[in-house]
C-alpha cells in the first residue's frame, strides 16, 4: 500500500471485545489514561501507523495487551505483520527506516519474582529522562517505555523478541553463553543464571545443545534456542514472529509449553504471527489458539480485532481469499476444498504449457535410481563425518511428485544433497538424469540483478521468459532486484528458474517454509504442474497440508527411508507420523543406561586436555606481551635463537603438538622472517666477507638481519601459542574479569567471531546454488565454478555478511547489551598452575639474558 493510502486513514477498523479501543480519528493519538495502582496493562497503541520507505505500512491500531493475555496477529504475506512488531520492538526507526505516528507505550513492572534479580527497573520512567512521566498522563513512579523513541535499548528489559531468521536470533557463539546474554542485562545474581539457562534450554527441548557452538546447528534448533534467549529473562510482553516455522511436531509443542508456560508463571503477554494455526492449536483446535485476535487485510489496515473464534468466524472468507492460512475447523465451516485450490492459478493443474521440458520421458519411467546409499551431510572439507541414512534405496519416476517426511536432522536435506549429486554417496550408487535443486534460502540461489534476468540465465527464449513471470504472477516486477521481492515471491523465482532450465528431476527442499496460503498453494501448483508435465519431483516437508498434491510420500525415520506410501496411508498410520515428526511422539526416553549423560548448562564448560590450554589467557597474553618486549630489546641472534628453541620446545609439550604440526602453523611466520633476513643481508653497509658474491653481502646485515628474522619468529610462535590455547569465548571471560574489559566490547567481538564461525557454511551454501544454476556435466554432476562465478558467489557472500551483522547487532540490543549495569555469569579465577607458569617463563627469561650479557 502506498505511503499515501496509509496517511490517509480512509480504512474504517474493526474493533469486537470491550478489551479494544477504537481507532482515532485524527492522526494524532490522545493523551493516554493515566495507569492505576496494579495496571495490568502491559502495551497502549494509539492510532500507531508505521509506513516504510518503499510505500508498505501497517496501521493505524488502537487497542492494548494486558499482562497474560495471548495475542495472534493474522494477516497475509505483506500486510506489515513483521513491521508492527519490530515497531513495538524498538527497531523502527532505529534500526530500520520507516515514519510512525501515532503513540505507543509499554509498562514497565516486575517480570518475575524480584528476587531472582529478573525484574524489569524501571527503564523509561520520568527519572532517566526518557518516555514516560507525568507529563504522558501516567501514574508517578511507573515505568513507561516509549519504543519508538527510545529504541531496542529501552524496551528490552520487559520486551522478548523472536524474528524469522532463526540463524541471525543467535548472536553469540556458544548456546549458553547467548541465553545468559539477557539474564546478566538484567542484573540476575550469577548463581542463579546457570539454572534459568537450563531451565528455559531443556524447556525447548535442547537442553543437550548448552555448550554446542552454533555454527553446528540446524535451523530449527537455532530456532528453539532463539526463543530460549527471548523468553529467559521473563519479558512482560513477548513478540514472536512464525516461531515454528522450522520445526517438526515435536518441536512446536516444546515451543507451545514453553510460551504458555511463560504466560502462566509470570504473566507474560504474549503477540504472535503464525502461519500454521493447527500445529500451534493442536488437539484443542480453536480452543488451543490465542484468545484474540487481530487480523490485518492486505493493505496492513486493521481488519478485526476480538476474541478469535468471532473474529474468524466473521472474517475467515475474506482472511482466505487474501492467503491467509486457517484453521481446519474454520475450513470446514466456510466450506470449499481443504486446502483450496491454488490462488491465482489460470491454468488447470495439468497444463505442462508454461513449465516446457525439451524431451519428457513416458510417465512413470524411472529418471533417477538411488541403490543401497549411504549418506551423511558434507563437512567443511566436503566429505563430513558420519552417516544419517543406510541402506537407502529410492526411484524417481516421471510425472510422479514425492514428498519426504522426517524429524528435524533426519536427514531430508542429506537426501536432496546426493540425489542432486552436490554430496558425494559415502557408499552405494546413483544412476540417471540431471537433477534440479531448490533450496530453503531462495535469495542464495540468484545469479542476476533483476527479476527477468534471474529467468534469462536459465537460458529460455524471450517468449518463454514472458510467459513463465506471467505464470510466476511476476510481470510487473520483471525490472525489479529478485532481493527486494517477498518471501513467496522470491520462492516462486526460484523455482521458476530452475524449471526454466530443463532438467528431467526437480528437487525442492522445503518449498512451503515460511509461506502464507496464497504463496504455498501457488508454489505447491508449480510443483504439481511439473510433475504432470514430465518431470520427477521431490520436496521435502514438515507439513502436513503439502501432501495433499504428492503421489507418494518417503518417511525418513530412525536413519532408513520407509516407502514410498500413498499420502493417505501414512496419514492413517498414528505410529508413522509420529516416527516421521509429523505429531508429537511418545518419548519414553530412548538413552541406553551407559550412555554418557549430556552436558547442560548446569555443567561447567569442559577443559582442554592440553595442559596450556588449561591456562588463564589473560595470563597468557601478558607473558606474550612480556616477551614481545623483550625480543625488541634483543639485537643478538644468539639469546633470540635460545628463546626460540626454548619457547618452541614449551609449546609441543604444553600443546601437545608435533613438530610438524607447529611448523605449519608458523609457516606464515617463516615466510616473513626470511624476507627480512634477505632485505637486511642485501641491503644492510657494512664490512663485506664475501667480495666475490654476485650480490653485496655484510656481516652487519647477516646479524641484524638474522637478529630481526628471531625476532618475528618468537613472537610469532608466541602468537600461535596464545592462539591455539585459547578459545574465544574463554579469552574474552578472562579480560572481562581480570582486564576489566567493557561487557560491550567483549560480547560485541565474540558476536563477530559467532558471524565468522558461519561464514564457510553461508559460503559453501552460496557456492552450491550457483553451481546449481549452471549446466550439468555430462553425468549429472553441477559444474564447477569459474573465476566469474566465483567472483559473484564472493560479493553475495559479503552483502550476506552485512545483513546478517545488522540483525545481529538487533539481536544484542534486544538481550539489553548496552552500557548499563549487568552482571557477569562466568568468571575466570586465577590458579596456582597460572602462577607457576609466569615464575617459570620469567625465571627462563632471565636465565638466557644473564647469560648471554
Amino acid at each position: 500500500m502506498s505511503a499515501e493510502a496509509h496517511a490517509a486513514g480512509a480504512a474504517p477498523v474493526q474493533a469486537q471485545g470491550p478489551e479494544c479501543l477504537q481507532a482515532p480519528e485524527q492522526e494524532q493519538g490522545p493523551v493516554l489514561a493515566p495507569a492505576p495502582a496494579g495496571d495490568p496493562r502491559v502495551l497502549v497503541a494509539e492510532g500507531l501507523e508505521a509506513v516504510l520507505p518503499s510505500g508498505a505500512g501497517v496501521g493505524p491500531w488502537s487497542g492494548e495487551i494486558l499482562a497474560g493475555e495471548q495475542v495472534l496477529l493474522l494477516g497475509p504475506s505483506g500486510s506489515g505483520k513483521s513491521t508492527l512488531l519490530r515497531v513495538l520492538a524498538g527497531a523502527i526507526p532505529s534500526h530500520q527506516r520507516g515514519r510512525v505516528t501515532g503513540t505507543v507505550r509499554l509498562f514497565d513492572g516486575t517480570a518475575g519474582d524480584p528476587a531472582d534479580g529478573m525484574a524489569g527497573g524501571t527503564a523509561g520512567g520520568p527519572d532517566d529522562g526518557t518516555a514516560g512521566g507525568a507529563a504522558d498522563g501516567f501514574a508517578e513512579g511507573a515505568g513507561v517505555i516509549d519504543p519508538v523513541a527510545g529504541g531496542v535499548l529501552a524496551t528490552a528489559p520487559v520486551l522478548g523478541h523472536l524474528g524469522q531468521d532463526p540463524v541471525d536470533g543467535v548472536c553469540l557463539p556458544l548456546i549458553a553463553d547467548d541465553v545468559a546474554l539477557p539474564l546478566e542485562s538484567a542484573c540476575t545474581p550469577p548463581e542463579r543464571i546457570g539454572p534459568r539457562v537450563h531451565e528455559v534450554l531443556s524447556a525447548m527441548g535442547v537442553g543437550e545443545l548448552a555448550h554446542r557452538s552454533a555454527a553446528t546447528l540446524s535451523g530449527g534448533q537455532l530456532q528453539r534456542a532463539s526463543l530460549a534467549a527471548a523468553i529467559a529473562a521473563r519479558p512482560r510482553l513477548l513478540l514472536l514472529d512464525e516461531p515454528t516455522a522450522m520445526l517438526d511436531a515435536e518441536g512446536v509443542a516444546a515451543v507451545r509449553s514453553a510460551v504458555d508456560a511463560a504466560t502462566d508463571q509470570t504473566g507474560c503477554a504474549l503477540l504472535l504471527v503464525e502461519h500454521r494455526l493447527d500445529e500451534w492449536a493442536g488437539e484443542q483446535g480453536l480452543d488451543g489458539l490465542p484468545a484474540r485476535t487481530v487480523a490485518l487485510d492486505r493493505s496492513g489496515r486493521v481488519l478485526a480485532d476480538g476474541p478469535t473464534r468471532e473474529v474468524l468466524t466473521a472474517h475467515g472468507p475474506a482472511l482466505r481469499e487474501q492467503g491467509c492460512w486457517l484453521p481446519r475447523e474454520i475450513e470446514e465451516r466456510i466450506g470449499g476444498s481443504w486446502p483450496a485450490e491454488p490462488a491465482g492459478s489460470a491454468e488447470p493443474a495439468g497444463s505442462a504449457a508454461l513449465v516446457p521440458l525439451a524431451s519428457a520421458a513416458p510417465r512413470s519411467e524411472v529418471l533417477l535410481h538411488l541403490r543401497d546409499a549411504t549418506l551423511g551431510p558434507p563437512g567443511p572439507s566436503g566429505r563430513g563425518e558420519g552417516s544419517v541414512l543406510t541402506g537407502a534405496d529410492l526411484e524417481i519416476r516421471a510425472g510422479r511428485l514425492l514428498a519426504v517426511v522426517g524429524r528435524n536432522g533426519s536427514g531430508k536435506s542429506t537426501l536432496l544433497g546426493a540425489l542432486s549429486r552436490l554430496d558425494p554417496l559415502r557408499a552405494g550408487t546413483l544412476e540417471g538424469a540431471a537433477a534440479g535443486l531448490v533450496l530453503q534460502r531462495p535469495e542464495s540461489q540468484f545469479v542476476a540483478d533483476t527479476v527477468e534476468d534471474e529467468l534469462s540465465a536459465s537460458g529460455a527464449s524471450q517468449d518463454v521468459r514472458r510467459a513463465m513471470l506471467e505464470r510466476l504472477d511476476l510481470a510487473d516486477h520483471a525490472a525489479q532486484s529478485p532481493y527486494r521481492l517477498s518471501g513467496g515471491q522470491q520462492r516462486r523465482l526460484s523455482l521458476g528458474a530452475m524449471l526454466l532450465a530443463d532438467r528431467p528431476v526437480l528437487l525442492a527442499d522445503e518449498p512451503g517454509y515460511g509461506l502464507d496460503r496464497a504463496a504455498h498453494e501457488a508454489v505447491l501448483a508449480l510443483l504439481r504442474e511439473a510433475a504432470d508435465a514430465g518431470r520427477g519431483v521431490v520436496m521435502t516437508t514438515h507439513d502436513l497440508r503439502s501432501l495433499e498434491v504428492a503421489d507418494e510420500v518417503v518417511v525418513i525415520a530412525d536413519g532408513r527411508l520407509v516407502g514410498p506410501l500413498a499420502p493417505a496411508t501414512l496419514l492413517a498410520d498414528d505410529g508413522l507420523l509420529r516416527r516421521a515428526g509429523l505429531r508429537v511422539a511418545d518419548r519414553p526416553g530412548s538413552a541406553h543406561a551407559d550412555d554418557p549423560a549430556p552436558r547442560t548448562a548446569l555443567d561447567p564448560p569442559a577443559l582442554p586436555r592440553a595442559p596450556l590450554a588449561r591456562r588463564d589467557p589473560t595470563v597468557l597474553l601478558g607473558l606474550l606481551t612480556a616477551l614481545s618486549i623483550v625480543c625488541i630489546t634483543l639485537t643478538d641472534p644468539a639469546p633470540l635463537l635460545v628463546l626460540y628453541a626454548l619457547l618452541a620446545a614449551g609449546t609441543m609439550l604444553g600443546l601437545r603438538r608435533g613438530p610438524l604440526a607447529l611448523a605449519r602453523a608458523q609457516a606464515p611466520f617463516v615466510l616473513f622472517a626470511a624476507g627480512v633476513f634477505m632485505v637486511n643481508v642485501l641491503s644492510r653497509p657494512g664490512h663485506e666477507p664475501w667480495p666475490d658474491l654476485p650480490v653485496r653481502v655484510t656481516s652487519e646485515g647477516i646479524v641484524l638481519g638474522a637478529a630481526l628474522a628471531l625476532r618475528a619468529l618468537v613472537i610469532g610462535l608466541g602468537a600461535v601459542a596464545v592462539v591455539r590455547a585459547s578459545d574465544p569465548g574463554r579469552t574474552m571471560t578472562s579480560l572481562r574479569t581480570h582486564a576489566r574489559l567493557p561487557a560491550r566490547i567483549a560480547l560485541a567481538l565474540l558476536a563477530g567471531q559467532r558471524l565468522l564461525e558461519d561464514l564457510p557454511r553461508r559460503w559453501a551454501t552460496i557456492t552450491r546454488a550457483h553451481r546449481l544454476r549452471r549446466p550439468p556435466s555430462a553425468d549429472g554432476t553441477p559444474a564447477r565454478l569459474g573465476p566469474r562465478a566465483m567472483a559473484r558467489c564472493a560479493f553475495a557472500l559479503l552483502v550476506d555478511a552485512i545483513r546478517s551483522s545488522t540483525r545481529i547487532a538487533f539481536a544484542l540490543e534486544s538481550r539489553g547489551l548496552g552500557t548499563g549495569e549487568r552482571t557477569q555469569w562466568r568468571t575466570a579465577a586465577l590458579t596456582r598452575a597460572d602462577g607457576a607458569l609466569v615464575v617459570g617463563v620469567v625465571l627462563a627469561v632471565a636465565a638466557v639474558l644473564v647469560l648471554a650479557g
